[in-house]
């Protein structure tokens, strides 16, 4: 008959006798097998004899290589009634499906509950029962890990919430769950496992928004290099992300993704350096134009239509889409002076009535600059919009009005701020007539075309087609009894200054070339 090997804890304290920290010693004697840092290995020689059973039988389950047992035990009658009503009603039947963990001799019992560990009386002193869970190491070595007893439904079978392990065979982290590609041409997805692990030895078994450790979407690409580059980042570096997977999907909706590369970071990952600033100029952001938004399969389902741009040394290109994350892809993967790319902007949705809780969106705008933007360029970049700005107005006054732009800016001079009032009231016409021709259209190209030509109209002084036409059917909409005809009649005037500027505007009495306003 072989003869019985030692268990991990005794190999640890015949290490004590040796000089060895017995906490130490538990952890590395393994198999090679690494423990996260928040899971300790569980002491049996301190239990009770029936725990130490229990223990004994799970490690032996474990030594034979097959899956642990897993079973269900009756659930209480309001989790009961809830599933009846799910089933009723057609629809999933709860948002996480929570089960506390008991072990057994024959495997492991779940109950489960309404509520996970944040409804569990956690403390910081408190940290709830713990749960022995043997793992196999490629040697058959089996550790026997301190759990702690939450547990989630993912994909169809049970994971340790605090790990990402299946119940059954404990020691990697589940797979991502399957997905379809959002869009044409995105075939290649980033997940990572966000593992809210605490690296001083305690359990976080929630976020303060009462999410778990799990699984998230990173960003979507267009080839495998772009989506390794990001993963491997991810995890190149000390952090939360303990697992970072590149997924293949299918142009077909119906075909299977496909896990092609996986990157787990190191125990002895190093700290994420903070990458210096380029000591160049910034490059130019690039058009509206440069950078269109995908043709997503179902808009309806959130698309991922955040993206990163980055700039190659020539030119810019899209990197990822995401759902507001460009600004933690741009951090993982070091932009700045040293990393892959020096110069990179992160460009989402417009919602331009967010402020009316209206969420319809008019094309992209920029969210962000990377690396952020210190004050002295933040103040030339200030200075050069206003700038442009008024010299968009000279040039627009001169093409309109037959000047040169040294005349129309002489004009503007001579006019002064009540010249200047005039034209923004005549502006100012025109953009509400834009305003009120793009909300009566509903989402889709030709409001954000609107959108577009508003947002020449502000910044560039371009007139839209027909604008003194809109303006005046925007005067003519418009109550007369919230102000004096006279100021309408005024209204029009400034309208028709603005588009076509008077030869003499002394002589028709425009505001700023009066003789009472020398």
């Amino acid at each position: 008959m072989p003869k019985k090997q030692p268990t991990a804890a005794k190999r640890a304290r015949n290490a004590t006798r040796a000089g060895a920290k017995y906490t130490a010693a538990l952890r590395e004697d393994t198999g090679g097998f690494r423990l996260p840092p928040h899971v300790d290995v569980f002491d049996d020689q301190v239990l009770p004899e029936e725990d130490r059973i229990v223990v004994d039988c799970l490690r032996a389950l474990a030594a034979e290589g097959g899956p642990l047992p897993v079973r269900l035990a009756d659930p209480d009658p309001e989790i009961a009634e809830s599933h009846a009503k799910a089933a009723r009603d057609g629809r999933p039947v709860l948002w996480k499906r929570w089960a506390s963990v008991e072990a057994a001799v024959d495997g492991y019992v779940l109950r489960e509950s309404r509520y996970g560990p944040g409804h569990s009386g956690y403390t910081s002193t408190k940290r709830g029962p713990r749960v022995p869970v043997p793992v196999r190491a490629a040697d058959g070595t089996v550790t026997v890990a301190a759990m702690p007893e939450w547990a989630l439904l993912h994909e169809g079978q049970w994971i340790w919430i605090h790990t990402g392990w299946p119940i059954e065979r404990p020691g990697q982290i589940v797979d991502p769950p399957q997905k379809f590609l959002p869009g044409p041409g995105l075939n290649w997805e980033v997940a990572v496992w966000l593992d809210l692990g605490i690296e001083d030895g305690k359990v976080a078994g929630e976020d303060y928004i009462g999410g778990p450790s799990a699984w998230s979407t990173v960003g979507w690409f267009t080839n495998r290099e772009d989506a390794a580059r990001v993963a491997r980042a991810y995890t190149a570096h000390r952090s939360h992300y303990a697992r970072a997977d590149v997924i293949e999907h299918g142009q077909d909706a119906g075909v299977v993704s496909l896990t092609r590369d996986t990157f787990v970071q190191a125990p002895d990952a190093p700290v994420r350096p903070r990458p210096a600033r380029p000591t160049g100029p910034r490059p130019a952001s690039p058009h509206r134009s440069e950078i269109p938004e995908p043709a997503w399969f179902d808009r309806k389902d959130s698309p991922p239509d955040s993206s990163l741009i980055v700039w190659t040394g020539a030119s810019w290109r899209t990197l990822a889409w995401t759902d507001y994350q460009a600004a933690h892809i741009a951090a993982a993967l070091g932009i700045g002076a040293g990393g892959p790319y020096e110069w990179a902007e992160g460009w989402g949705p417009r919602h331009p009535d967010k402020d009316m809780h209206d969420w319809t969106q008019e094309g992209r705008e920029l969210t962000h600059r990377i690396p952020d933007t210190e004050y002295p360029e933040r103040s030339t970049l200030i200075k050069a919009a206003h700038r442009a700005k008024a010299d968009a107005l000279v040039a627009g006054l001169a093409n309109r009005g037959g000047l040169t732009p040294a005349e129309a800016a002489a004009r503007l001079a001579a006019g002064g701020e009540k010249y200047l009032h005039v034209l923004d009231v005549g502006q100012a016409v025109i953009s509400r007539a834009l305003h009120t021709a793009r909300r009566a259209l509903p989402e889709g190209p030709e409001r954000t075309a609107v959108r577009h030509a508003l947002d020449d109209l502000i910044g560039r002084h371009l007139l839209p087609p027909d604008a003194e036409r809109i303006a005046n059917e925007q005067l003519d909409s418009e109550i007369e009894a919230e102000r004096a005809p006279g100021v309408t009649a005024w209204c029009r005037r400034a309208v028709a200054e603005y588009i076509a500027p008077a030869p003499d505007p002394a002589s028709v009495g425009i505001e700023g070339f009066r003789p009472q306003d020398a």
